[in-house]
């Protein structure tokens, strides 16, 4: 899939503006603490293929891609022309892990598994998701990643999203915290190097690796041996379709870094479970 993106990016097209960047369960019960306003921005929901059949695509070609397209008799790619053919193509670009895919609020979460602050501003995520009603107000991640294993976690989320309905959010919570250990623990040893690959994100040999670990001993029920290999190639190419769609977003609402939080189209100054409870009243 990384090569998909890489002939489409080259071959066909000298594109730029590409970015900056280099029914989904709910989590428990829902939640009764915060009284939504009944408003909505325009933005909100933009990136929606639930509710939106066209989505914002900031793919641009240059005169010289132009030419080429025309010769071809192409058109600029968008992310429904290339990822409509997977079944789960709209969990993949716009991913719910908590909350009702039509709900008419939303916290988009765009994270980096590379950057060590993902882990808490995720945490900050989900502890707000604990006080909000899930048929009004749903949790929405995109991941880029710095290093390419980080991609792979994030398509195990978008699995464990529609397959194990309700445990997407813990998940998400376990492999942020698992892959800050690991790398502390190489620093530790002095011995840090890029995750480019599960075996570079174990904290010791023999250790197994992070989405390995949770798919068969931590989810409920676990991922039956015989899916094991289906599974994780999964993975792999939804996290990739995913990571396309982060660098829209990003781009979209002018987000410079990450991890970084959107809610209801209004990326916040500061992430923390009070402001973005606050964002949404």
């Amino acid at each position: 899939m990384r090569v998909l993106l890489t002939v489409l990016l080259v071959c066909c097209l000298a594109m730029e503006g590409c970015g900056a960047f280099g029914g989904a369960g709910s989590a428990g019960s829902a939640g009764q603490g915060v009284v939504l306003s009944a408003g909505s921005a325009s933005d909100v929901n933009v990136f929606n293929p639930f509710i939106h059949e066209n989505l914002p695509n900031l793919r641009k070609a240059t005169s010289e891609g132009r030419v080429m397209l025309d010769t071809m008799g192409g058109r600029v790619p968008t992310i429904a022309g290339e990822a409509g053919h997977r079944p789960q193509w709209k969990r993949e670009v716009y991913p719910v892990l908590f909350g009702n895919p039509t709900a008419p609020h939303e916290i988009l979460v765009l994270l980096d598994f590379a950057v060590p602050q993902s882990e808490q501003v995720w945490k900050a995520v989900k502890a707000a998701s604990q006080s909000l009603p899930a048929q009004q107000v749903k949790v929405v991640v995109f991941a880029n990643s710095g290093e390419y294993y980080g991609t792979d976690l994030m398509g195990l989320g978008i699995w464990i999203s529609y397959s194990r309905p309700g445990q997407a959010m813990d998940y998400m919570t376990y492999a942020l915290s698992e892959w800050n250990k690991a790398k502390a623990a190489q620093r530790a040893s002095g011995g840090v190097r890029p995750f480019n690959n599960e075996y570079d994100a174990v904290g010791s040999t023999g250790d197994y690796p992070i989405h390995y670990t949770y798919m068969t001993s931590r989810l409920r029920p676990p991922v039956p041996a015989s899916q094991e290999l289906a599974v994780t190639r999964y993975c792999y190419d939804a996290g990739n379709v995913n990571l396309y769609q982060a660098e829209q977003v990003a781009e979209y609402f002018g987000v410079k870094s990450l991890p970084a939080v959107v809610v209801d189209g209004r990326p916040l100054p500061s992430v923390s479970t009070k402001a973005i409870l606050g964002a949404l009243k």
